[in-house]
């Protein structure tokens, strides 16, 4: 499934940047903590705010994440 993994804004829930697109069968859940590696130096540690799941018109499911950067 396409999943793209946003910032959050810590106060209103907001999505801002997008901070990765995958492709994945795993089942992400609110509270789930990941490590998202970009480039060089330590990785960027969120946490999982919101899984939201959408139905394309065409049928294919995609999803969009809230993450909180820690």
């Amino acid at each position: 499934m396409e999943t793209e993994i946003y910032e959050s804004d810590p106060f209103t829930a907001k999505r801002t940047n997008l901070l990765v697109r995958v492709t994945s069968d795993y089942r992400f859940q609110k509270g789930d903590e990941l490590y998202i590696h970009q480039g060089e130096g330590r990785p960027l540690k969120v946490r999982l705010l919101d899984v939201r799941v959408h139905v394309q018109q065409d049928g294919r499911l995609t999803r969009e994440i809230l993450a909180l950067k820690l």
